[in-house]
């Protein structure tokens, strides 16, 4: 604090106080304002602001604060910082919060007033103000400044003035995070005007961090005189001119110099300012050398050395104490290694000359262990890396937020050319729960590009890398909402997601990104699973015509609303596309609709949801207004264990969707519905045209797995679906399956009307197809996600767990009669039972006995089958499986498990803890036997007649052959 100044500001706060006093004693509402007994003398020569006492203040959050960031209520306190906007600290100023108003004496003596604007960086990018210069009451200047700005300079001529105002007004969003700086304020009441910086800023398609000798650069120089001349300097030796335009701003492009040295260096602006003072600015740049160097790393090395692979690095840190890498060379690390520390290189490439930090030898993918740090490997203000082949962890006891590979851009300018490839990241220690810290849990990743301010990136590819057991999610494009400029030539494809606690994929500020042949798996669970708050499978936000295609997302587990497999989310422009992806047993189903801000507003984007397959994924959620449309078509909607849960709002095109599932009802308000197809109990809204009910006649409807393999929902011949549906106009050429469709513009487009569904082929002919090829229904659940399947309509499934108590442990041989076959080989939580309706299971060997695995439900427990034999004959048997909860063992059935307790989830979708009820009653599996002739070789079995979808009947896990007698071959 000034001495000089000091008197007086304490002089205006004791007459505030006197104000408020009697403004209480006398029942009025008091105002955070101060006035001055008497009005101050003038200022002369050049001083700052806040060395001269003002005429008045006012504050919207205690009193203005000279020299400091506004801080708490009463004058002097410990909140106050150092002014400081956009990084830049400032050790002079006036630190207010809007509403706010400051004025000054000037007595006609004075002649500019100078500053930079902004909102303090203590609001962390928060906060929206806008500044304004006064002059006895007339306006010379106005600007807006947000949290994310950098500061503004402002310039204004006093001459002539008597009285000098500084205002600060909130915007319509009201003054919350609001501490405005005008920082490095001066009145000069001098005899001639002084110079103000010019601002130097490198354009949108230029990375001042990456010069490359021999190619062209552009700058754009501000605060110029209109129309007058500027020059560009570099190390002392002009580049090119340029001349402003009407608003004081000049684009001027130069080539980087052939012979430039590399390193730091300054781009120097001169050039006439306003009121035709000469002026400068300048700005940091960096010149990049082109190498083909390699420096090699063997963290498993006794002694350091110098890079080379006779005599590696032995360290992290040696990488780190390196000092900028060139473009085009790489950092090598030992294959079968490991290097213990975050690994946070420095340098730049340039386009086809990449840093790339990868591996070396032979053995597994050498192991960066990040220990806990923010990241295992970070790289900051970088373009042109490619981090590839690389085992990363960065494990810790206490969950902060924490990311595995993570690219950062923290200012305003494009970085490029970012590559993260055929890595395996697991064991992230990030932030777990969304709901009680919704940044931790959104910047916590196993792989994260993260701009902030204004910054952005052209060309991100993240490829082919394998991330599991990561707090908050898979792999992250991460943006603030302020973002001014979008990522552009966005590609995320081919990568494995599992067991991550939170979303699979989620991508910020793009534009046209394109995302596919990713797989999400086992959502919200793992090593650092999902404790609070929302997650979903794959989605954008603020972002440009972004398209999902050819991804699988299943086994999600719950969350407060969401986990969803796909969510449009706020702020699309354009269209929204998810195509051809494949969804299976999610808690919260389907989709999310949260392209207005999830609870409603209006929206112009559009969303267009088509030749997907949702298996017991029967769930629409979130709300949408606006002249923005859902259009929802050739989607196939298979749920036999779960209602259809409609629980979206919002304009709606509905047409040639296959819908399976026992009940729900689809809403009909701002809706149009036509040729859809119902089967199982859902029935079509009043209204539609064209509907089609009845069986579908699916090849093997519900037994897709983890892939996208799915050929169980191609349809068979006879199908009612086939040319059952209606053309649509520009549907994008092809169905799920690679199949050309019907819609207008499509070539190779079949002639007449499409099929419901997702599958626009002829009518397949049925033939036996293996057991694994059939199933349809998930019986087994674990503790991980419970709600995923259901083996009765009540939603009950056997646990995995208590059935590994009892001896039957997935993946596990187990034998009966005779014959021995393989308990769960699939993963839990894929379909595992065949519910018997007359399907014919391709069989091949030879024995005494056809060995059945499975149970029965409701009152259903037997039925006729016939049993097929390589030389044409066949044979009627029956297979009785006693009710997996009150039957017993009988001559021809035994008791394979009988597990102490089995589970029930009480909703269809998301829940609370209290959904899911353990029920401490026994569950059983029994196999039977059924006796065949040994000389013939069986191939294949026609199974009883019933409902493919849950109800009562015969629930089959396993068909086998065996037990030949002595002696036959």
């Amino acid at each position: 604090m000034h001495p000089q100044p000091m008197a007086r500001r304490l002089a205006a706060i004791a007459a505030s106080a006197a104000l408020t006093a009697a403004a209480l004693a006398t029942g009025i509402a008091a105002s955070p304002s101060a006035t001055a007994a008497e009005l101050p003398p003038p200022p002369t020569g050049v001083v700052y602001a806040s060395d001269v006492p003002w005429a008045s203040m006012s504050n919207g959050w205690g009193p203005a604060e000279l020299d400091m960031s506004n801080g708490g209520q009463a004058a002097g306190d410990a909140n106050r910082r150092p002014l400081t906007v956009g990084g830049t600290v400032y050790s002079k100023g006036i630190g207010t919060h809007a509403a706010s108003s400051i004025s000054y004496n000037l007595g006609g003596q004075c002649r500019q007033f100078l500053a930079q604007v902004g909102v303090d960086d203590t609001q962390a990018d928060r906060g929206r103000v806008d500044f304004k210069v006064l002059v006895d009451g007339v306006e010379r200047f106005a600007g807006e400044r947000k949290g994310t700005d950098g500061a503004l300079p402002v310039n204004v001529n006093l001459q002539g003035g008597t009285t000098l105002q500084l205002k600060v007004e909130t915007g319509p969003e009201g003054n919350g995070n609001d501490h405005a700086d005008w920082a490095d304020a001066k009145i000069n009441c001098s005899d001639a005007f002084i110079a103000a910086p010019l601002r130097v800023e490198g354009s949108a398609g230029t990375n001042l961090n990456g010069l490359v000798p021999g190619t062209p650069a552009t700058v754009v120089v501000r605060d110029l005189k209109p129309l007058s001349p500027v020059s560009l300097s570099l190390r002392g030796e002009k580049m090119a001119d340029a001349v402003a335009d009407a608003t004081g701003a000049a684009a001027i492009t130069f080539v980087v110099p052939t012979g430039a040295a590399g390193g730091t260096t300054d781009l120097l602006a001169t050039g006439t300012g306003p009121f035709d003072v000469a002026t400068t600015g300048r700005i940091g740049a960096f010149i990049v050398q082109i190498s083909d160097a390699k420096f090699y790393v063997d963290c498993s090395a006794a002694v350091s050395g110098n890079g080379s692979q006779a005599s590696p690095f032995n360290s992290i840190a040696q990488v780190n104490g390196h000092g900028a890498f060139n473009a085009g060379e790489s950092i090598l690390f030992r294959s079968g290694t490991d290097c213990t520390g975050a690994l946070t290189p420095a340098g730049t490439g340039v386009a086809n000359h990449p840093i790339t930090l990868s591996s070396y030898g032979d053995g597994g993918k050498p192991t960066i262990n990040g220990n806990g740090a923010v990241a295992a490997i970070q790289i900051t203000n970088a373009s042109h890396w490619t981090v590839s082949g690389l085992h990363v962890l960065n494990p810790s006891d206490t969950p902060v937020r924490r990311v595995g590979i993570l690219f950062e851009n923290t200012g305003a300018a494009q970085t490029a050319g970012i590559v993260v490839t055929g890595n395996h990241v697991e064991d992230v220690a990030g932030w777990r729960n969304k709901a009680t810290n919704g940044a931790g849990f959104a910047q916590s990743a196993g792989i994260m590009v993260r701009t902030w301010g204004k910054g952005s990136v052209d060309g991100i590819t993240i490829t082919d890398n394998e991330v599991n057991d990561a707090a908050g999610g898979g792999v992250k494009i991460s943006a603030p909402d302020t973002t001014e400029r979008y990522n552009t030539k966005v590609y995320v494809a081919r990568n494995e997601i599992h067991d991550v606690g939170g979303d699979a994929i989620v991508i910020h500020n793009s534009d046209a990104p394109l995302i596919e042949h990713n797989r999400g798996l086992n959502l919200g669970q793992g090593a650092h699973p999902y404790e609070g708050g929302n997650f979903a499978g794959m989605w954008p936000y603020n972002s440009k015509n972004p398209v999902f295609q050819f991804n699988v997302v299943g086994n999600s587990t719950t969350s407060t609303y969401d986990s969803t497999a796909w969510d449009c989310d706020m702020k699309i422009v354009g269209t929204c596309l998810f195509q051809y992806n494949y969804s299976y047993g999610n808690a919260g189903g389907f989709y999310l609709n949260c392209v207005s801000n999830c609870g409603g507003g209006a929206t112009a984007a559009n969303v267009v949801l088509r030749y997907n397959i949702a298996q017991d994924d029967c769930r629409l959620g979130g709300s949408s207004s606006g002249t923005g449309k859902h259009y929802i078509y050739n989607n196939t909607f298979y749920c036999p264990s779960r209602v259809f849960l409609d629980d979206m709002t919002g304009p709606r095109e509905v047409r040639n969707n296959l819908f399976v599932a026992p009940g729900g009802v689809l809403k009909s308000a701002a809706a149009v519905y036509a040729n859809n197809a119902y089967f199982g109990g859902i029935l079509p809204p009043a209204g539609e045209t064209g509907s089609v009910l009845g069986d579908p006649l699916l090849v093997a409807g519900g037994s897709g797995q983890s892939s996208l393999d799915v050929p169980g929902y191609r349809l068979a011949s006879g199908s009612p679906l086939l040319g059952a549906g209606t053309v649509v106009a520009d549907d994008g050429g092809r169905d799920f399956f690679g199949n050309p469709t019907s819609g207008v513009g499509s070539v190779g487009a079949p002639v007449g009307a499409p099929n419901i569904g997702a599958y626009q082929g002829p009518g397949v002919a049925v033939a036996p197809l293996p057991f694994a090829s059939l199933v349809n229904q998930t019986s087994v659940a674990n503790a991980a996600n419970p709600r995923n399947g259901a083996a009765t309509s009540d939603r009950r499934t056997f646990s995995e767990e208590a059935l590994a108590a009892a001896g039957l442990v997935s993946g596990s041989s187990y034998s009966a009669f005779g014959v021995s076959s393989v308990w769960h080989p699939t993963a839990v939580g894929t379909p595992d039972t065949l519910k018997a309706a007359g399907q014919e299971v391709a069989l091949s060997g030879r024995g005494r006995t056809l060995l059945v695995t499975g149970f029965s439900t409701g009152n259903v427990s037997s039925g006729v089958a016939t049993v097929h034999f390589t030389n044409g004959q066949s044979r009627t048997v029956t297979i009785s499986l006693p009710n997996w909860r009150t039957g017993v063992a009988t001559d021809t059935a035994v008791v394979v498990a009988e597990s102490a307790y089995h589970q029930r989830h009480t909703q269809a979708y998301i829940g609370g803890p209290s959904t899911v009820v353990r029920v401490d009653e026994p569950a059983r599996v029994f196999a039977t036997k059924i006796d065949i002739p040994p000389v013939f070789e069986v191939s294949s079995v026609t199974l009883p007649q019933g409902s493919a979808l849950v109800n009562e009947g015969l629930n089959i896990m396993g068909v086998a052959v065996g037990n030949v007698p002595p002696g036959l071959k």
